[in-house]
């Protein structure tokens, strides 16, 4: 056959075709099932291990995300809506505290449009002294506390209201009171 031309023109028998599109629906199916049954990979975390550092006027609680953060600060600012949505409905037994960078009040405030929610339990890290008992290099950076024990490091913002991460946090905050009081009850 020459360059160029087009191969003759033969018809498939119609039982393959039927065949062919079976395949082609099973296997769109099969692709379409493995998505949807996909979990998401756990949010990523450094373990720690350790006493944590006394808070002054922590809220009693079995764990505390121990969150330091800035009105000022791209990330923060990013991932307050997941965070504040994860302090208004918390796992069972878990508080969120959020220790601001700000200069004062008053910026936090203009950020959040009038007083900061009270489901935060936001404070003023005033010369970031906490944030130096605790390690804290970058913002925003998460800690979380379980039983007066340092548990998990989580650098950099988050999606705190995800499913994956509050099964993360559950996890967490389940495993460290298990190794606490050595039964698995």
């Amino acid at each position: 056959m020459p360059c160029g031309a087009l191969a003759p023109h033969r018809e498939i028998p119609s039982g393959v075709r039927r065949i062919h599109r079976t395949w082609r629906t099973l296997t769109l199916c099969l692709l379409a099932v493995s998505w949807a049954c996909r979990s998401e990979p756990p949010p990523g975390y450094i373990r720690l291990d350790g006493l944590a550092p006394m808070l002054a006027d922590a809220p009693g609680s079995h764990a505390l995300l121990v969150v330091f953060w800035a009105s000022w600060c791209p990330p923060c600012r990013e991932e307050t809506p997941q965070l504040l949505s994860l302090a208004e409905s918390p796992p069972e037994g878990l508080r969120v505290v959020v220790f601001s960078h700000d200069a004062d009040l008053k910026a936090v405030e203009s950020f959040f449009e009038g007083p900061p929610p009270s489901e935060l339990r936001l404070r003023l890290d005033v010369g970031e002294k906490v944030a130096r008992e605790y390690g804290v290099e970058q913002l925003p950076t998460s800690i979380l506390v379980v039983e007066g024990q340092l548990v998990a490091r989580f650098p950099g913002p988050r999606d705190w209201d995800s499913r994956a991460m509050r099964r993360l946090l559950e996890r967490l905050t389940r495993e460290r009171a298990i190794r606490a009081t050595g039964s698995a009850d």
